[in-house]
């Protein structure tokens, strides 16, 4: 397995830190070609994951920080004056639980399926 260079190394964080890889390569001072050519190494493509997945779990965090707030926010647009800003809101509280219910429903399918799938293969 290749170990990566410290050009790499160096590179990916200022790649990860930028919203496209245009610009994130020209803060990093490396051509697209090189990169290009990078990105088909396993082991680099597999670091650049990781640090974009970590940089995305670190934001989440700071947002999971301040659902209650924003819920609280929403819920209390409920009893707002203006007639329309409450039919939104109420709209999109139900969106959300609608949605939520969804997914639960999704996420329990796949676990059953999962679960009969590993039990074929035994």
């Amino acid at each position: 397995m290749a170990k990566l260079t410290a050009r790499q190394l160096k590179a990916i964080p200022a790649i990860v830190s930028s919203p496209t890889y245009t610009e994130g390569v020209r803060k990093a001072k490396v051509s697209r070609k090189t990169f290009y050519q990078w990105l088909k190494q396993p082991e680099f493509k597999a670091e650049l994951d990781r640090q974009r997945d970590e940089v995305a779990a670190e934001a989440f965090g700071v947002l999971s920080q301040s659902l209650t707030q924003a819920v609280e926010t929403l819920v209390g647009l409920l009893d707002n004056k203006d007639d329309r800003l409450k039919r939104l809101t109420a709209k999109d509280v139900i969106d959300f639980i609608i949605r939520h219910k969804e997914n639960e429903d999704l996420d329990k399918r796949l676990t059953e399926i999962e679960k009969l799938l590993a039990e074929k293969k035994l």
